[in-house]
């Protein structure tokens, strides 16, 4: 991979056009998780409840994917389908991947108290929930179903999920974080993970990272986060993220086989952030991918320099934004 093209922030790719289009919750939107339905788009995402200070998961549905209406639940936040537990260690709910297969929906989520170590959002694990109309969504326990691993790659805190359901496994790419304790594997810092399940229930922790800080150069030296998992109608599966380079971030592209790998990471940014003053003038980052006729629609957080947090959107030939990435 020639250097000179991995080793600086680049514009957002000119196969990909932001549609100006930006979505706020009751008070935030960030994480989206977006599935195809047969009456549209459903996409879940983190808000804020001011009444309690703390992350919860609302739901949104859309005909067109760039014109949102909250739908779920009522109160405090329009949408709200999960919402924390006082005095649990998941006081805090948030980057949720939604997935259906037959009549089934099945929510992931991280979690985390309102008081940890290092800070506040660690130790952070893995919950699941269930529903049968992808509203009304029941943990199925009161424990996480994967915590992190003292001394490991993910010791302080599993986040963003991403997963894909072949009929039989659960495939997952995730974040992992550690830093109070990286005794297992030398340094810390953002880790890009792998695990798989049969069951959703018990998971299976890929033995290497995906990607891991040093990694790379320039808009992403930091380390890989956010991943979104998805097969490519040409082949195989891609895999989005987010580049991590101090506090800019950028959102990038990965091919590979299979949804466990290997993956083969293009040198320049999909999606970078915008002018000064747009909405997503701070950062862009968590992407959620559909593909559909050729066309590659993305939805991603977009962060302006006052600290709004709102969902984004952006579209463009699949095989074209590939190739402008390599």
């Amino acid at each position: 991979m020639p250097l000179h093209l991995d080793a600086a922030m680049a514009e957002t790719s000119p196969a990909m056009r932001k549609s100006g289009k930006f979505y706020r919750g009751t008070i935030i939107a960030s994480d989206p998780s977006i599935e195809v339905t047969e009456g549209g788009l459903v996409m879940v995402y983190t808000d804020l409840d001011m009444t309690t200070g703390r992350t919860v998961i609302a739901r949104a549905v859309s005909s067109d994917g760039r014109s949102w209406q909250p739908e779920g639940g009522g109160g405090a936040v329009k949408g709200m389908i999960m919402a924390g537990r006082p005095d649990a260690w998941d006081q805090n709910v948030e980057s949720a991947e939604l997935v259906r297969h037959g009549r089934q929906w099945e929510l992931f989520f991280a979690g985390y108290r309102d008081e940890g170590v290092p800070a506040k959002g660690f130790p952070a694990a893995l919950w699941m929930a269930t529903s049968a109309d992808g509203r009304n969504f029941t943990r199925v326990s009161d424990d996480p179903v994967m915590r992190p691993t003292p001394g490991w790659y993910d010791n302080d805190a599993i986040y963003s999920p991403s997963i894909w359901f072949d009929g039989t496994t659960y495939h997952m790419v995730y974040v992992g974080h550690a830093y109070s304790d990286f005794s297992r594997i030398g340094s810390g810092g953002v880790f890009l993970l792998g695990a798989t399940s049969s069951d959703g229930r018990n998971w299976t922790k890929s033995p290497e990272p995906i990607a891991r800080p040093g990694q790379f150069k320039g808009w992403r030296r930091d380390g890989l986060a956010e991943p979104w998992l998805v097969p490519n109608p040409e082949g195989g599966f891609l895999l989005f993220y987010t580049g991590l380079h101090d506090e800019d971030r950028a959102i990038g592209v990965a091919t590979g086989p299979s949804p466990d790998g290997p993956w083969d990471f293009g040198a320049r940014p999909l999606i970078d952030k915008g002018k000064r003053r747009d909405r997503d003038g701070h950062q862009v980052l968590a992407p959620s991918a559909v593909v559909q006729n050729g066309v590659l629609r993305l939805w991603y957080l977009a962060a302006d320099r006052k600290g709004a947090l709102t969902i984004g959107e952006a579209e463009g030939a699949l095989p074209e934004a590939i190739v402008s990435t390599k």
